[in-house]
């Protein structure tokens, strides 16, 4: 297939290393001008190279560019890989290049699609949407290791994923399936925002180990320090106050370490939670933090936990760890994370049973107005 990944980062590079490797005709797209030895090297040479757990190989890139109409418009299927901050702003240049044949798959979504079909609503294309799916979490723990190479250190090998609209679901998977392998249905993307990891152990993972961080020299490594007994209580805290919200809003939630052993083995039943974790902290124990002002934080806590503590305050579901980690995560980086949410407001809604309207289904839309009435 011909395939595009928006963003030339870890993610997306690992990506364009591994379809590349598949087979697949793969295209890079990077959006923004900052200057990028890595992608200086992949435009240059039209190769990437790969080492790691999926193999060692150099491979090539049918096309490097920073124009969205060179990468976008005969692309079957558009993998972006990009941080969600940036959702809206992506959303306003690849619009005009996007059709109904094509397939867009945004991870991690955190509700981003909602911009995307929004756009597609604002410029007159609407009836020119594609297949919007959205998916938890990068495919790969990875890093760029040096210009124009791309090592794996894990891989998940199942990928919930849930589409927009949320009946299509069915068809999203049979034409992802050649990208994740293994992808797994969800009602809709609410369901999948909140599932995203990354909401509760990047978050605190960082901020409970600031000055742990800030006094390693840079060998902070989160998963095999991070998470002592203290921390994970406040890590399962915070995955209840999740797992409140989606009930509020009638979903099946599955704990964090449920739904990573989803994601991380094949054989997910075969390990406890503290034997899962351990596995994937230990293929990890190289990827190393620096500094408490990362993408860790200033990704996942507005973009996560923002939608959390919104979602929350809508439904009357109290987020106290969520917007305590907001707070102090604000404090240590001279930001404001409310400001900065991704909120039901933000996202163009009333409240959030319109939210629910347009995503889900007549089960979550009756569920929602019964709620919000008591």
């Amino acid at each position: 297939m011909k395939i595009t990944i928006v963003g030339s980062g870890h993610g997306g590079s690992a990506a364009a290393a591994a379809m590349a490797q598949a087979g697949h005709e793969v295209s890079m797209l990077k959006l923004s001008n900052r200057p990028d030895q890595h992608f200086e090297k992949l435009k240059e040479t039209k190769e990437i190279k790969l080492e790691g757990i999926e193999g060692n190989g150099t491979y090539q890139l049918a096309n490097v560019t920073n124009n969205p109409a060179a990468a976008i418009p005969e692309a079957d299927i558009i993998l972006i890989y990009y941080v969600s901050n940036y959702h809206e702003n992506l959303a306003k240049a690849l619009a005009p290049y996007l059709h109904a044949e094509q397939t867009v798959y945004i991870c991690p979504g955190y509700l981003g699609s909602l911009l995307f079909k929004r756009e597609m609503e604002r410029i007159g294309r609407i009836q020119e949407a594609p297949l919007f799916v959205e998916g938890e979490t990068l495919p790969y723990s990875c890093r760029i290791t040096s210009p124009g190479a791309v090592t794996i250190y894990s891989k998940n090998y199942g990928h919930p994923i849930a589409a927009l609209p949320a009946n299509r679901i069915e068809e999203a998977c049979r034409i992802l399936e050649p990208v994740l392998d293994n992808p797994i249905p969800r009602d809709h993307i609410v369901e999948v925002a909140l599932h995203n990891p990354n909401l509760i152990m990047h978050t605190v993972g960082i901020a409970m180990n600031a000055a742990y961080i800030e006094n390693s020299n840079g060998t902070f490594s989160m998963y095999t320090e991070g998470f002592t007994p203290s921390i994970w209580k406040v890590a399962n805290e915070l995955d209840c106050e999740k797992m409140a919200v989606l009930r509020k809003i009638g979903s099946s939630p599955l704990s964090y370490i449920d739904e990573f052993k989803v994601r991380t083995f094949t054989d997910p039943e075969k390990y406890s939670e503290k034997e899962a974790f351990a596995i994937y902290a230990d293929s990890v124990s190289d990827l190393h933090t620096d500094k408490v002002e990362n993408r860790y934080i200033t990704e996942d806590v507005p973009m996560g936990l923002g939608l959390l503590y919104s979602l929350g305050r809508e439904l009357g579901v109290p987020t106290p760890v969520a917007n305590s980690i907001m707070t102090l995560s604000g404090i240590m980086t001279d930001s404001d994370y409310y400001k900065q949410a991704r909120t039901v407001k933000s996202l163009g809604f009333k409240d959030a049973s319109e939210l629910m309207n347009e995503v889900g289904n007549k089960e979550d839309k009756i569920f929602l107005q019964t709620a919000r009435q008591k």
